[in-house]
Protein backbone atom coordinates (compact mmCIF):
# COMPACT_ATOMS: atom_id res chain seq x y z
CA UNK A 1 0.00 0.00 0.00
CA UNK A 2 1.35 3.32 -0.79
CA UNK A 3 0.09 7.04 -0.52
CA UNK A 4 1.08 10.19 -3.12
CA UNK A 5 0.95 13.33 -1.38
CA UNK A 6 0.34 16.60 -3.59
CA UNK A 7 1.85 19.95 -2.78
CA UNK A 8 -1.09 21.44 -1.74
CA UNK A 9 -1.82 18.59 0.73
CA UNK A 10 -4.16 16.60 -0.38
CA UNK A 11 -4.11 12.65 -0.25
CA UNK A 12 -4.70 10.82 -3.01
CA UNK A 13 -5.92 7.24 -2.97
CA UNK A 14 -6.01 5.58 -6.60
CA UNK A 15 -7.15 2.38 -7.94
CA UNK A 16 -4.87 0.33 -5.20
CA UNK A 17 -8.19 1.29 -3.34
CA UNK A 18 -9.97 -1.67 -5.02
CA UNK A 19 -7.31 -3.93 -4.37
CA UNK A 20 -7.28 -3.57 -0.82
CA UNK A 21 -11.21 -4.12 -0.87
CA UNK A 22 -10.79 -7.30 -2.01
CA UNK A 23 -8.87 -8.49 0.20
CA UNK A 24 -9.28 -7.30 3.61
CA UNK A 25 -38.96 19.59 14.70
CA UNK A 26 -41.16 18.12 11.29
CA UNK A 27 -43.55 19.57 8.95
CA UNK A 28 -45.55 18.42 5.87
CA UNK A 29 -46.84 19.89 2.65
CA UNK A 30 -47.60 18.82 -0.86
CA UNK A 31 -45.45 19.94 -3.84
CA UNK A 32 -44.11 23.30 -4.02
CA UNK A 33 -44.64 24.04 -0.53
CA UNK A 34 -42.50 23.18 3.04
CA UNK A 35 -42.38 24.39 6.32
CA UNK A 36 -40.85 28.03 6.41
CA UNK A 37 -40.10 29.72 3.78
CA UNK A 38 -39.91 28.37 0.11
CA UNK A 39 -38.30 29.10 -3.39
CA UNK A 40 -34.30 29.72 -4.75
CA UNK A 41 -32.95 32.72 -3.46
CA UNK A 42 -31.55 33.62 -6.85
CA UNK A 43 -32.65 33.56 -10.44
CA UNK A 44 -32.09 31.08 -12.99
CA UNK A 45 -29.24 33.45 -14.81
CA UNK A 46 -27.59 33.02 -10.82
CA UNK A 47 -27.31 29.16 -12.05
CA UNK A 48 -26.21 29.63 -15.44
CA UNK A 49 -23.67 31.61 -14.21
CA UNK A 50 -22.33 29.45 -11.21
CA UNK A 51 -22.68 26.20 -13.57
CA UNK A 52 -20.15 27.90 -16.82
CA UNK A 53 -17.41 28.98 -14.02
CA UNK A 54 -17.23 25.83 -12.07
CA UNK A 55 -17.19 24.05 -15.30
CA UNK A 56 -14.59 26.14 -16.76
CA UNK A 57 -12.54 25.49 -13.60
CA UNK A 58 -12.57 21.92 -13.42
CA UNK A 59 -10.02 19.28 -14.35
CA UNK A 60 -10.49 16.46 -12.34
CA UNK A 61 -10.23 12.87 -14.40
CA UNK A 62 -12.64 10.80 -14.81
CA UNK A 63 -13.71 8.76 -11.85
CA UNK A 64 -12.50 10.23 -8.91
CA UNK A 65 -14.65 11.04 -5.87
CA UNK A 66 -12.67 14.54 -4.23
CA UNK A 67 -13.14 14.85 -0.65
CA UNK A 68 -12.79 17.64 1.57
CA UNK A 69 -12.94 17.02 5.40
CA UNK A 70 -13.69 13.64 6.79
CA UNK A 71 -17.00 11.87 8.12
CA UNK A 72 -15.11 11.65 11.59
CA UNK A 73 -14.41 14.84 12.27
CA UNK A 74 -17.91 16.16 12.32
CA UNK A 75 -18.75 13.05 14.61
CA UNK A 76 -16.24 14.65 17.01
CA UNK A 77 -17.95 18.07 16.51
CA UNK A 78 -15.23 19.74 13.98
CA UNK A 79 -18.11 21.75 12.40
CA UNK A 80 -15.58 24.40 10.42
CA UNK A 81 -13.40 24.01 7.59
CA UNK A 82 -11.46 26.11 5.45
CA UNK A 83 -12.63 25.30 2.02
CA UNK A 84 -15.16 27.40 0.43
CA UNK A 85 -18.17 26.75 -2.21
CA UNK A 86 -16.70 27.93 -4.84
CA UNK A 87 -13.92 25.20 -4.01
CA UNK A 88 -15.79 22.70 -4.16
CA UNK A 89 -17.70 23.56 -7.56
CA UNK A 90 -14.47 23.91 -8.95
CA UNK A 91 -13.77 20.11 -7.73
CA UNK A 92 -16.85 18.25 -9.13
CA UNK A 93 -20.25 19.13 -10.74
CA UNK A 94 -21.84 16.46 -8.66
CA UNK A 95 -22.24 15.59 -4.79
CA UNK A 96 -23.10 16.39 -1.58
CA UNK A 97 -21.51 17.90 1.71
CA UNK A 98 -22.55 20.32 4.60
CA UNK A 99 -21.27 24.13 5.87
CA UNK A 100 -19.89 25.30 8.59
CA UNK A 101 -21.15 25.16 11.87
CA UNK A 102 -24.01 22.49 10.27
CA UNK A 103 -25.60 25.84 8.52
CA UNK A 104 -27.24 23.57 6.06
CA UNK A 105 -27.01 20.75 3.05
CA UNK A 106 -25.12 20.50 0.24
CA UNK A 107 -26.62 19.56 -2.53
CA UNK A 108 -24.10 19.96 -5.92
CA UNK A 109 -26.03 18.74 -9.08
CA UNK A 110 -25.40 19.93 -12.97
CA UNK A 111 -22.52 22.00 -12.08
CA UNK A 112 -24.25 24.30 -9.52
CA UNK A 113 -23.93 24.06 -5.53
CA UNK A 114 -26.79 24.91 -3.54
CA UNK A 115 -27.70 25.15 0.12
CA UNK A 116 -30.77 23.91 2.19
CA UNK A 117 -31.50 25.28 5.47
CA UNK A 118 -33.19 24.59 8.19
CA UNK A 119 -36.07 27.78 7.23
CA UNK A 120 -36.87 25.76 4.73
CA UNK A 121 -34.81 27.43 1.77
CA UNK A 122 -33.19 26.28 -0.98
CA UNK A 123 -30.64 28.74 -2.64
CA UNK A 124 -28.13 28.86 -4.69
CA UNK A 125 -24.55 29.08 -2.24
CA UNK A 126 -22.44 32.32 -2.25
CA UNK A 127 -18.98 31.23 -3.56
CA UNK A 128 -16.95 32.17 0.01
CA UNK A 129 -19.69 29.97 1.97
CA UNK A 130 -16.96 27.92 4.10
CA UNK A 131 -17.04 24.03 3.95
CA UNK A 132 -16.23 21.07 6.89
CA UNK A 133 -17.05 18.54 4.34
CA UNK A 134 -18.19 17.52 1.11
CA UNK A 135 -17.62 14.83 -1.53
CA UNK A 136 -18.21 15.87 -5.29
CA UNK A 137 -17.16 14.21 -8.53
CA UNK A 138 -17.89 15.06 -12.71
CA UNK A 139 -20.42 12.62 -13.26
CA UNK A 140 -19.93 10.85 -16.15
CA UNK A 141 -22.41 7.94 -15.97
CA UNK A 142 -21.26 4.42 -17.28
CA UNK A 143 -24.69 2.98 -17.03
CA UNK A 144 -27.92 3.72 -16.46
CA UNK A 145 -31.66 1.53 -16.00
CA UNK A 146 -35.22 2.18 -14.88
CA UNK A 147 -37.29 2.17 -11.63
CA UNK A 148 -40.81 1.32 -13.67
CA UNK A 149 -42.92 0.11 -10.52
CA UNK A 150 -43.44 2.19 -7.54
CA UNK A 151 -41.14 1.85 -4.38
CA UNK A 152 -42.48 1.97 -1.29
CA UNK A 153 -39.97 3.31 0.96
CA UNK A 154 -36.05 3.73 1.09
CA UNK A 155 -35.07 0.24 2.03
CA UNK A 156 -36.71 -0.64 -1.20
CA UNK A 157 -35.00 1.95 -3.25
CA UNK A 158 -31.57 0.45 -1.74
CA UNK A 159 -32.18 -2.96 -2.56
CA UNK A 160 -33.67 -2.54 -5.97
CA UNK A 161 -30.41 -0.24 -6.74
CA UNK A 162 -27.91 -3.15 -5.06
CA UNK A 163 -29.59 -5.80 -7.36
CA UNK A 164 -28.93 -3.71 -10.27
CA UNK A 165 -25.39 -2.90 -8.75
CA UNK A 166 -23.99 -5.77 -7.08
CA UNK A 167 -20.23 -4.83 -6.37
CA UNK A 168 -20.04 -3.47 -3.21
CA UNK A 169 -16.06 -3.22 -3.05
CA UNK A 170 -16.29 0.02 -5.77
CA UNK A 171 -17.17 3.47 -5.06
CA UNK A 172 -20.37 4.56 -7.14
CA UNK A 173 -21.72 7.96 -8.00
CA UNK A 174 -25.85 7.88 -8.07
CA UNK A 175 -28.11 10.09 -9.60
CA UNK A 176 -32.08 8.93 -9.31
CA UNK A 177 -33.86 11.19 -11.07
CA UNK A 178 -37.76 10.51 -11.40
CA UNK A 179 -41.00 11.27 -9.62
CA UNK A 180 -41.59 11.07 -5.76
CA UNK A 181 -44.71 9.87 -3.97
CA UNK A 182 -43.09 11.68 -0.65
CA UNK A 183 -39.94 12.64 0.04
CA UNK A 184 -38.73 13.60 4.13
CA UNK A 185 -35.15 15.29 4.26
CA UNK A 186 -33.58 17.13 6.94
CA UNK A 187 -31.69 20.15 7.56
CA UNK A 188 -29.43 20.85 10.81
CA UNK A 189 -30.26 23.74 12.77
CA UNK A 190 -26.72 25.69 12.52
CA UNK A 191 -24.39 24.86 15.77
CA UNK A 192 -23.18 27.36 18.60
CA UNK A 193 -19.48 27.15 19.53
CA UNK A 194 -18.49 25.35 21.57
CA UNK A 195 -19.64 22.67 19.15
CA UNK A 196 -21.38 19.24 19.69
CA UNK A 197 -20.49 15.90 17.78
CA UNK A 198 -22.67 15.30 15.01
CA UNK A 199 -25.07 12.67 16.87
CA UNK A 200 -26.05 15.15 19.26
CA UNK A 201 -26.36 18.05 16.85
CA UNK A 202 -28.79 16.70 13.92
CA UNK A 203 -31.05 15.92 17.16
CA UNK A 204 -32.31 19.30 16.91
CA UNK A 205 -32.65 18.71 12.85
CA UNK A 206 -35.55 20.07 10.91
CA UNK A 207 -37.75 17.93 8.82
CA UNK A 208 -39.96 18.47 5.85
CA UNK A 209 -41.78 16.01 4.35
CA UNK A 210 -43.10 16.52 0.70
CA UNK A 211 -45.65 14.71 -1.64
CA UNK A 212 -46.16 14.22 -5.46
CA UNK A 213 -42.99 15.60 -5.98
CA UNK A 214 -40.10 15.12 -9.10
CA UNK A 215 -36.79 16.16 -8.43
CA UNK A 216 -33.33 14.48 -8.21
CA UNK A 217 -31.25 12.30 -5.44
CA UNK A 218 -27.90 12.86 -5.73
CA UNK A 219 -25.28 10.57 -3.78
CA UNK A 220 -23.19 7.97 -3.64
CA UNK A 221 -22.72 3.99 -2.36
CA UNK A 222 -19.16 3.97 -0.89
CA UNK A 223 -17.59 0.69 0.25
CA UNK A 224 -16.82 -0.37 4.01
CA UNK A 225 -13.39 -0.08 4.03
CA UNK A 226 -13.25 3.67 3.62
CA UNK A 227 -13.92 3.45 7.05
CA UNK A 228 -14.94 6.58 9.11
CA UNK A 229 -13.62 8.85 6.30
CA UNK A 230 -17.03 9.13 4.72
CA UNK A 231 -20.64 7.87 5.27
CA UNK A 232 -20.06 4.26 4.04
CA UNK A 233 -23.47 2.32 2.51
CA UNK A 234 -26.05 4.57 0.85
CA UNK A 235 -26.12 8.15 1.39
CA UNK A 236 -28.48 10.92 -0.77
CA UNK A 237 -28.97 14.57 -0.43
CA UNK A 238 -32.28 15.72 -2.56
CA UNK A 239 -33.04 18.78 -4.93
CA UNK A 240 -36.54 19.30 -6.41
CA UNK A 241 -37.30 20.55 -9.79
CA UNK A 242 -38.67 23.03 -8.91
CA UNK A 243 -35.89 24.33 -6.82
CA UNK A 244 -37.67 24.94 -3.44
CA UNK A 245 -37.19 21.51 -1.15
CA UNK A 246 -33.58 19.70 -0.80
CA UNK A 247 -32.01 18.30 1.90
CA UNK A 248 -30.53 15.15 3.32
CA UNK A 249 -32.85 12.42 2.45
CA UNK A 250 -34.25 10.17 5.44
CA UNK A 251 -37.06 8.47 3.53
CA UNK A 252 -38.45 8.24 -0.03
CA UNK A 253 -41.07 6.40 -1.98
CA UNK A 254 -40.70 6.60 -5.77
CA UNK A 255 -43.21 6.19 -8.26
CA UNK A 256 -40.84 6.04 -10.94
CA UNK A 257 -37.03 7.00 -11.47
CA UNK A 258 -34.24 6.55 -13.90
CA UNK A 259 -31.09 5.84 -11.91
CA UNK A 260 -28.00 6.80 -13.49
CA UNK A 261 -24.87 5.23 -12.00
CA UNK A 262 -20.58 5.81 -11.78
CA UNK A 263 -18.17 3.64 -10.68
CA UNK A 264 -15.80 5.45 -9.31
CA UNK A 265 -11.52 4.70 -9.04
CA UNK A 266 -9.70 6.96 -7.25
CA UNK A 267 -10.46 9.37 -4.14
CA UNK A 268 -8.17 12.50 -3.66
CA UNK A 269 -9.44 13.79 -0.10
CA UNK A 270 -7.68 17.28 1.42
CA UNK A 271 -6.31 16.48 4.97
CA UNK A 272 -8.89 18.00 7.76
CA UNK A 273 -7.22 21.28 9.38
CA UNK A 274 -5.59 20.79 12.63
CA UNK A 275 -7.97 20.75 15.72
CA UNK A 276 -7.02 23.80 18.54
CA UNK A 277 -5.08 22.78 21.33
Amino acid sequence: MSLRFRVVGAVVLSSWLLACSSSSSSSSSSEGSSNGPTGVESTESMVTAATIENAEARHRHRGTLVQFGTLDQLNRGVLDGPATARDVGRSGDFGVGTYNALDGEMMVLDGVVYRFTSDGVLRVAQRNDLVPFAAVTNFQPDTHFAIQSPLANYDAVRTFVTNAVPDQNRMYALKVHGSFASIKTRAPRRQSIPYPPLGEAVKTQVEFTNTNLRGTLVGFRLPTYLGTANATGYHFHFVSDNHRVGGHVLEVSVDWATVEVEALDHLEMTAPIPEEE
